[in-house]
């Protein structure tokens, strides 16, 4: 989902939707849709019958590579080095 869906669906202009959002929430709309993404990612992760580019499409990033290095980013870990801090292997 993008910002511009959101602002049309609420009514407003995308700008505007995304400054009332920034000031509401302290962070703008792609990193919040990105925190809600890795978290769910996470969740996926915890489960070893979901293989890390299922996860990745499941959360929306057809680019597995580009999953990969913002999950890395989010996190400090990459996919695999997450499911082996969790002991799953």
């Amino acid at each position: 989902i993008t910002l511009e869906e959101v602002a049309k669906y609420i009514g407003f202009n995308p700008s505007y939707f995304s400054q009332l959002f920034k000031h509401s929430t302290n962070e703008t709309f792609v990193q919040f849709r990105t925190r809600i993404r890795m978290e769910k990612a996470k969740r996926l992760l915890e489960n070893p019958s979901n293989r890390i580019t299922d996860v990745s499409a499941a959360i929306g990033y057809a680019d597995h590579p580009y999953f990969t290095k913002v999950f890395k980013k989010q996190t400090g870990y990459l996919p695999s080095e997450y499911r082996q801090k969790l002991g799953i292997d």
